[in-house]
Parts: C-alpha cells; structure tokens; sequence
C-alpha cells in the first residue's frame, strides 16, 4: 500500500511504518529510499468532480459495464480565499470533497486538486511550502478515507507565462516529494499550452473541453467546437506523454445585456412559461423567476450547451492521429448519471475505444 500515513507527534509513518521526522518546513522529501513508480497502464478512466463522493447506482454500474479501472477523483481546490482565522484573504483549501461512500476498493484512485490562478500568484516564493501541504493533505484525506490504490496525483490549472514559473516550481517539488513514495504527479493539459513547454511532471491529460470562449455571447458552444482546436492539433508535438479527456457534461451559460453572467449547471428550458425558444441552443426569459440562487430577469439569454457526440468523435479522431503515442487512456469528464444517461451505449463504447 503505496499512501498509508499515521500522523504521530511530529512524525510520519510512511509505508511499512518507516518514520519520517517532519521540520518546521515540512521537508521530508529525500529521507526515505525511493520506491519504483508502478508503470503508467492504458485503461477505461472517468473523473469524479463533485463535492460529495456519493455515486448513484447507475454510476457505479457504469464504471464495471465500461470497465473502467482508474477514478480521478477531486479532492479539494486550492483558492484565494476567506481564511477561518480572520477576514484577510489567504490561499487555502476550498470545496473539500466529503466521502459519504469509500471509493470501489480495486479501482485506481488518482487525487486531484485543482488550484486557481489567484492562488498561484499569492505562493510566489512559497512553493515548497504549499506542495507540501497539499501533499499532507491529500494523504490525510487517504488515510481517513481508507483510500490506498494510489499511483499518482494529479493537478489541475490553468497556468499562464506569468504564473509558468511558480506552477512549475510547485510540480518539481511535489513530484520529487512523490517520487520518494513510488508515486507520479501528473498535470492537466489545455490544447493552448501545447504550443507552450510542459510542466516538470511525468505526464499530461489533455484536456479536450472547455476549449471556447465562454463569457462570449457570440460563441456557439464553448464546452467542445473542434473549429475551436483545429488550429492546435493540427502537426501537433508534445514532449509529454498524454492521456486524452473527452466532456460528458452539459450547463446553461447565462447572459444579461449581451455580458456573461454565470454558468446555470442544472437548468431545463422546457417550461414555455419562464422560456422562449431563440436561435442555435439559446433561450430567452419570458418570466423573472428564481433558479437556485440566481434571479432571472425577463429579456435575459440563456444558452445551452452539450458534449455533442459527433464533435466528440471529430475531436478524438485528430488529436489521437497526431498525438496518440502507445499507452495512453481515455479519460470521460465526468461521472453524472445525468449526462452520462444521453448517450447510447455504442456511443460510449466508441469514446473509449483506442
């Protein structure tokens, strides 16, 4: 079991019970003699990305009818945000996912914590600290969660050329840290950062969603429009090995005077009383009205969005021919009975197939 920690005292028990004295900087990445990373095994994976681990009987029947064997399961994002101790804010866990049922005891569990640009900034020179409180974190969470089929972490973030430095800063060291353990650090890929140098870590996920502009009320679907990628796939060359992520999900996008709004993830324009049918997907408010937390006014636009299978396969057939290297996964983002229940059986069949 690669990730059973005890906490005791100022020590770390790590794998077979060697102990590790933790510092004040938290630095116990090279007191232990590395263990070999299991290598990196081609299969059916899915995302979990909600914030209570709780999956339906339809999803767990899903991961065994696809034979899924890898669940990359968020566990908390890293923000810029109110800390408990005071109203000053600070970079801190957010979100943290609660596990109502323990993960399915021989499915692959990869950690996954997504950290904001606002975050990355305000670690600047922090680094070191912050991997290893995520790191911490994470294998408290395992360790409570009795979560121990761990051969990788993953993150995920949307860094940019101002904020490359400081995120790849933050990979080396937890990955170095992870190695110690036989353990990988694996990163989230945007098709935009092809074009860019990879993060120090062993391998990507290129993620083939939310590829458009979304705050844009001229865009037609910004979860996947292949005419939105087309430009970076074509001859493209990675020096990474990648999985791929296909999107499986759906949301409203909602506008007020043409301006962006927020995202509506659970919305149905059925209702003729409160919408009127526009053009390509959109949707007007014909009623003020509550949704959620959210107050709808007449004249404002929705636009609704879908993982069109057919842009899916387009997708997957060209990123696949130019980046497809031996052993890699397909990845479906993410477990949703909802989502998941709209297309056939052949169609899921076929996303995963390599």
């Amino acid at each position: 079991m690669k990730l059973y920690i005890a906490i005791l005292g100022g020590m770390l028990m790590i794998g077979c019970g060697h102990p590790v004295i933790q510092d004040a900087n938290h630095d116990y990445t090279d007191t232990v003699q590395a263990e070999a990373i299991k290598p990196h095994q081609a299969c059916n994976s899915i995302y979990y990305w909600k914030t209570t681990f709780n999956p339906t009987e339809f999803e767990l029947n899903f991961l065994k009818e696809y034979d899924v064997k890898r669940l990359y399961v968020r566990f908390f994002d890293v923000a810029l945000d109110n800390s408990w101790l005071g109203e000053q804010l600070s970079v801190v866990p957010i979100a943290t996912t609660v596990f109502i049922q323990s993960p399915p005891a021989a499915m692959e569990i990869v950690p996954t914590v997504y950290i904001t640009l606002d975050a990355l900034r305000n670690i600047k020179g922090q680094e070191a600290e912050y991997a290893h409180k995520i790191l911490t974190r994470i294998r408290a969470m395992a360790t409570r969660h009795k979560i121990s089929n761990i051969n990788e972490v993953q993150f995920d973030c949307d860094w940019t050329g101002t904020t490359q430095e400081s995120y790849f800063k933050l990979c080396r060291i937890a990955r170095d840290t992870l190695h110690v353990r036989g353990i990988g650090l694996s990163a989230t890929i945007r098709v935009h950062q092809l074009r860019k140098g990879p993060p120090p870590v062993d391998r990507g996920v290129l993620m083939l969603y939310n590829t458009g502009a979304l705050k844009s009320a001229d865009t037609e679907n910004s979860i996947l429009n292949y005419s939105d990628i087309e430009f970076y796939l074509k001859n493209a060359v990675y020096p990474l090995y990648l999985d791929f992520a296909y999107p499986t999900f759906s949301w409203g996008v909602w506008f007020r005077d043409n301006k962006f709004r927020a995202i509506l993830r659970t919305i149905n324009c059925s209702d003729r009383t409160y919408y009127q049918s526009l053009a390509k997907g959109t949707y007007t408010v014909i009623k003020n009205h509550y949704l959620g937390s959210h107050e709808l006014l007449r004249g404002d636009v929705i636009r609704l969005e879908n993982s069109h299978y057919v842009e899916i396969l387009k997708t997957k057939c060209q990123v696949e021919k130019e980046l497809g290297k031996d052993n890699y996964s397909i990845i479906l983002y993410h477990l949703d009975s909802a989502n998941l229940s709209k297309y056939t059986p052949n169609e899921l069949t076929y996303m995963y197939n390599r």
